[in-house]
């Protein structure tokens, strides 16, 4: 069980390793959406699948619906990435996008989120890839529409049994527009994350 727990050292290399593929992402999204994008420091989490629903509760606003898209990706690390965001901040992503009120559709919506996730997706995770040098390939994005967090499949809880949470929220802070991207990995990845960090640590 030891195995999948990350001393303070490997959690401070691997936040910086994050700092650096946020870095790429906020760039890559911020050029598509022609707007100045934030995203916060990531937080780091090893969890029991479990407590997963507890976690996004913590994020999602009971009074509102929400997008929830997936994008799993796969090699010696593998897990997928969640985009979560609300209904009003997805329209707002479409105005940015140059759409006008009477065109914007769930499915439009729904194309938005997705080009969204892919974008953010591809740049973190393969930032990160190439860091530990490990080749990654990614599976087309999926989404759906998350009411609360109890919607939250269980297929979750039974792929894991413990989940790192690598989390940050997406704001643009003008255009009232925010999310949160969660990477998810799978037991085996995490100890695969330990070891290519420690590589990374023995080379500084």
């Amino acid at each position: 069980m030891n195995e999948i727990v990350l001393n303070e050292d490997e959690k401070d290399c691997l936040q910086e390793l994050m700092n650096i593929a946020y870095g790429s992402a906020t760039a890559a999204i911020s050029e598509i959406v022609d707007a100045f994008a934030t995203l916060s420091i990531p937080r780091i989490e090893i969890i029991n699948s479990q407590e997963l629903q507890k976690h996004l509760s913590n994020f999602l606003d009971k009074e509102l619906s929400y997008y929830i898209s997936s994008q799993q990706f796969n090699g010696k690390i593998s897990g997928e990435n969640l985009f979560l965001i609300d209904k009003e901040s997805s329209t707002n992503i479409a105005y940015q996008f140059g759409l006008e009120k009477n065109e914007i559709n769930d499915n439009e919506l729904s194309d938005i989120v997705l080009e969204i996730t892919n974008i953010l997706s591809s740049s973190t995770i393969s930032q990160l890839s190439s860091d530990m040098d490990i080749p990654i390939s990614f599976s087309p994005p999926a989404i759906e529409v998350l009411n609360t967090a109890k919607d939250i499949d269980e297929d979750y809880t039974q792929k894991y049994q413990k989940v790192i949470i690598i989390s940050t929220q997406l704001n643009f802070e003008e255009q009232n527009i925010k999310g949160e991207l969660l990477i998810l990995t799978t037991d085996k990845s995490i100890i695969a994350i330990k070891q290519a960090i420690n590589d990374i640590l023995e080379e500084l």
